[in-house]
């Protein structure tokens, strides 16, 4: 998935049996304009084992649209039975930004990056995603953005900075929707190659819930 954008699942319940596929069609559009569905991803749902008729589909959307971070997401769905077919009302959401603050009082890790997925209404199908924090005080990093391909050389530039060190990153889904996520600790770049190591913060186990 590119860094530019997020994962986010789209799910369905098949109404009666015999439904032979569903497809979900989505457009993102700025606050108040309308889709064009010829530029619509389509992607076909699956079914799914954690509930009878469950279908799901993980679509990609992105983190920021026209340079914003708040957007429209539209979607319907399109459903085959048989020789039949029929399409769902559209349904449009606010896609919305929030962001994440952590405080590490040590100065003990060089970067911190948030796990997060939003959840569908049932938190194990949520999507996994991945967001490096920035740390305050340091021009490195983008509050916005995904996991690069490994950590930036900056132990140096980060010890100097007084503590707490504040990492701030944001996190994106559905108006109204709840994100769960965890933090991961990474120290890197350490004078001693074998002091380098990185440990997750789950906060004893169910990690943290914002909702949006």
């Amino acid at each position: 998935m590119s860094e530019e954008c997020f994962a986010l699942r789209r799910t369905w319940v098949d109404p009666a049996p015999g439904i032979d596929m569903v497809q979900i069609h989505v457009v993102c559009t700025p606050l108040g304009a309308e889709p064009d569905w010829e530029e619509a991803d389509t992607r076909v749902l699956t079914p799914s084992d954690a509930a009878p008729g469950l279908r799901t589909a993980v679509i990609e959307a992105p983190r920021r649209l026209d340079g914003r971070t708040d957007y429209s997401l539209h979607h319907f769905f399109f459903v085959v039975q048989g020789a039949q077919s029929r399409t769902s009302p559209v349904f449009t959401e606010e896609i919305v930004a929030r962001e994440i603050s952590y405080e590490e009082p040590t100065g003990d890790w060089t970067h911190v990056g948030i796990a997060w997925g939003v959840s569908p209404g049932l938190p194990d199908l949520a999507a996994p995603n991945y967001t490096v924090a920035a740390l305050d005080g340091l021009g490195f990093g983008d509050p916005a953005a995904g996991a690069p391909a490994e950590p930036a050389p900056i132990h140096e530039f980060v010890r100097a900075q007084p503590l707490p060190h504040v990492f701030r990153g944001l996190v994106w889904g559905p108006r109204g929707f709840d994100v769960r996520y965890v933090v991961h600790l990474v120290r890197s770049g350490s004078p001693r190659p074998e002091d380098d190591t990185e440990v997750w913060d789950d906060n004893g186990g169910p990690g943290w819930t914002l909702t949006l």
